[in-house]
């Protein structure tokens, strides 16, 4: 089950980080921005879909790359995509989900002209190779925008990813 995981209470040296990360929610930040160069990657998007267009049709998004590349780190670094939070008694646990299960934010138009931001989730990403990621992520953008999705596609998100490039957004915390 794509939502199923292991949940572990903190206590001793573990409690007090998370007390302290608590804590430290009301202190002021700092963000540090590098500049990447993605050269290769717009030359590899580039190929694909050229390939794509003669072939199967459709396109590659910078998003589609990028997503599955945050996969992919995942499961080199499954500590990232742990989660923090509280068992019944208001205890600190760590939960390490059983899979990836990656939120991509949609931004879609409602008939009134308002916008609305909705997350569902591709489930267990960490097992999809490039070819069925790309179909689980169009699935879900199409059941997005037909008004088609359940609570389960909200359900078991492990971690999120959204693209406010396309509103000029350079970087935000």
């Amino acid at each position: 089950n794509p939502t199923e995981g292991v949940e572990r209470k903190l206590r001793g040296a573990a409690a007090r980080v998370v007390a302290n990360m608590e804590s430290s929610l009301t202190v002021p930040t700092a963000t540090s921005v590098r500049s990447v160069p993605a050269k290769l990657l717009v030359d590899n998007r580039i190929v694909i879909n050229n390939a794509l267009a003669r072939g199967r049709g459709g396109k590659v998004s910078f998003t589609h790359i990028i997503g599955f590349a945050l996969v992919k780190a995942l499961q080199a670094m499954p500590d990232s995509n742990y989660g923090f939070g509280h068992d019944d008694s208001s205890k600190p646990v760590l939960h390490k989900p059983a899979h990836v299960n990656l939120g991509l934010a949609i931004d879609l138009a409602k008939p009134d002209g308002t916008r609305q931001l909705l997350v569902p989730s591709i489930k267990g990403a960490e097992g999809m190779d490039f070819a069925h990621f790309w179909t689980a992520y169009e699935e879900i953008v199409k059941k997005a925008r037909g008004g088609k999705l359940e609570v389960a596609d909200f359900q078991g998100t492990t971690i999120s990813l959204t693209n406010p490039g396309t509103i000029g957004t350079v970087h935000s915390v």
